[in-house]
C-alpha cells in the first residue's frame, strides 16, 4: 500500500509555491498516494496536477476560530495521512494539529513571508514558530539565508532543517521564436519593441512602486521599451495608476494571471524583479530558462541563482531605479542580451532543474519514512 500524505496549504492557486507542490505531486504519483487541502478554498492549481487521483479535500475555513480549528483537526483525523506537509505561516495551525490527532511525520516548509513580514518578521509569530517549528520532523525552506536565519534564531539543530533549491523543466522551458512572433504580434508588440516581462502574483512585497518608476525611467529614454505584466492581485490598480500617473499607461500590457505564462516569457526580451523580499522566486528561474535575462533585487537567495552581469543583473533596492534601469538599457545591445540570456539558461540547465529538487525532496520523505528509496520514479 502507498503512503498517504496530506498537503496543508494557505491557498491553492497559481502561485510559484503552488507550481512547486504540483512538479513534487506530479513526479511521485507511482510512490505517494496525495491529498491537498486548500485552506482558502481556491484550488486553481489544481490544473497543474496531471492525475486526477490526486485528492481535493474540501474545506471551508470557518470565521469562528474555535471552529476552524475543531474543523481542520477532525479533517485531519479524517484523512490520516502517514505524512503531514504543510506550507508557510498560514498552514502552522496543521503542525500542532497534527500532532494532537496523532500524526507521527509532519515536515513544515517555508517559502517567504508577506508583505507584513518582509523587513522584520513579527515576534508573536516568532514566538510560535520557536513552538511549532519543534513540533515539525523536519523543516524545508528554499533558501540558505533563511534556513540559517532560522537556526540562529529558533535555536535549531542543523538536521533539524533542511534547504532544498527549487527547480524547474529547463526543456519546457525554453526559448521559441515562433510563439515569440506570435505572442507579440497578440499583444501588439513591433519587433522592434524592447519588452520588458513581470510575472507573478501582483503583491505589495513585488514592490510595483518601483518596478513603476524604473520602467519610466528607461521609457523616458527610448519609448520602443514595452512592459508585460503577467499574473493579478491586490496590487493591480496601484499599477494602473502609476502607468496614468508616470503617463506610460499605453505601452504597459496587463494580461492577467494565466496557468501557462511560458508564451509570454518567451515574447520578452528582458525579466524585472523588484521584490522587497523573496527566497527563490520560480519565476526568475522560467525566465532564465526562456533565455531571457533577469535584473532583480538582491535579496534572498537571488545571489545564489544570478551571478551579477554575467548571467542576470542584481541591484539594491535601496539605490532606487538607476542601477534597475542601467542594466535594461544595457540589454538593448543585441550581443550583450544573447550572451547574458544564454548564460542565464545555461546556469538553469546545469544547476536547477526540477528533477534535482524532486530527488532531493523524495529523499526527505524516504529517510523520514524509512522507506527503500528503489522504486523511486525520477
Amino acid at each position: 500500500m502507498r503512503m498517504k500524505i496530506l498537503h496543508v496549504v494557505p491557498s491553492f492557486g497559481l502561485g510559484g509555491m503552488e507550481k512547486v507542490i504540483s512538479i513534487i505531486v506530479n513526479h511521485t504519483l507511482g510512490d505517494y498516494e496525495h491529498m491537498i487541502l486548500s485552506l482558502d478554498g481556491n484550488e486553481r492549481a489544481f490544473q497543474w496536477i496531471h492525475s486526477s487521483h490526486v485528492r481535493n479535500i474540501q474545506f471551508h475555513k470557518d470565521k469562528i476560530l474555535s471552529k476552524y480549528l475543531k474543523d481542520l483537526y477532525g479533517s485531519i483525523m479524517k484523512n490520516s495521512p502517514d505524512l503531514l506537509m504543510t506550507y508557510n505561516w498560514g498552514a502552522t495551525d496543521a503542525i500542532w494539529l497534527g500532532r494532537l490527532a496523532g500524526i507521527k511525520h509532519i515536515i513544515h516548509h517555508e517559502h517567504g513571508f508577506s508583505i507584513e513580514e518582509a523587513r522584520v518578521t513579527a515576534w508573536k509569530r516568532d514566538l510560535c514558530r520557536l513552538i511549532v517549528y519543534r513540533m515539525a520532523s523536519k523543516l524545508v525552506t528554499v533558501s540558505s539565508r533563511l534556513k540559517d536565519s532560522f537556526q540562529r534564531k529558533f535555536w535549531l539543530k542543523n538536521t533539524h532543517i533542511h534547504m532544498i533549491p527549487n527547480g524547474i523543466d529547463s526543456e519546457y522551458f525554453s526559448p521559441d521564436t515562433r510563439v515569440r512572433q506570435d505572442v507579440r504580434q497578440e499583444l501588439k508588440f513591433d519587433e522592434n519593441d524592447f519588452v520588458i516581462v513581470f510575472s507573478g502574483r501582483l503583491d505589495p512585497v513585488k514592490n510595483f512602486t518601483l518596478l513603476l518608476e524604473v520602467f519610466k525611467d528607461v521609457h523616458d529614454i527610448d519609448q520602443t521599451i514595452k512592459l508585460l505584466i503577467v499574473g493579478d492581485g491586490p496590487e493591480r490598480q496601484i499599477i494602473e495608476q502609476l502607468s496614468l500617473q508616470y503617463n506610460v499607461h499605453l505601452d504597459v500590457r496587463m494580461v492577467g494571471q494565466k496557468v501557462e505564462v511560458l508564451p509570454y516569457l518567451r515574447a520578452g526580451d528582458a525579466f524585472l524583479l523588484a521584490s522587497i523580499t523573496e527566497q527563490m522566486p520560480l519565476t526568475i528561474l522560467e525566465a532564465m530558462s526562456v533565455g531571457l535575462p533577469v535584473v532583480a533585487s538582491d535579496v534572498g537567495e537571488i545571489h545564489n541563482v544570478i551571478d551579477d552581469g554575467e548571467d542576470g543583473f542584481l541591484r539594491n533596492i535601496h539605490d532606487g531605479p538607476e542601477g534597475f534601469a542601467r542594466a535594461l538599457l544595457s540589454l538593448k545591445d543585441p550581443v550583450i542580451r544573447q550572451a547574458v540570456g544564454q548564460a542565464a539558461r545555461a546556469k538553469i540547465v546545469s544547476s536547477f532543474q526540477e528533477t534535482m529538487m524532486v530527488r532531493r525532496y523524495q529523499e526527505l520523505i524516504d529517510d523520514l519514512l524509512r522507506r527503500s528509496p528503489a522504486s523511486r520514479t525520477v
